[in-house]
């Protein structure tokens, strides 16, 4: 009897090796599916961070243009003639 009761408990401890075996190797593939993932959106998110960048500098241009032409203009605006009515 106690042979038959370690041949069970040997096979029951082969058949949860196995099944811990299979789930690390799945959890593996999970892990380099989502490191892939992570690799693009880091691509992605980079590509978008130079782009915002070069939307700043474009607009950091236009205000230092639009002061530019400001400054050129008189403090005193003319006076405006009257409307005739």
């Amino acid at each position: 009897m106690p042979d038959d009761d370690l041949e069970r408990r040997v096979r029951k401890l082969t058949v949860e090796h196995a099944e811990t075996r299979w789930l690390a190797l799945r959890l593996d593939d999970d892990v380099k599916d989502v490191r892939d993932e992570l690799r693009a959106v880091q691509n992605v998110q980079t590509e978008h961070t130079a782009r915002f960048d070069s939307i700043d500098s474009q607009l950091r241009s236009l205000t230092q243009l639009v002061g530019q032409v400001l400054a050129r203009f008189p403090d005193d605006p003319p006076s405006r003639p009257a409307r005739p009515e």
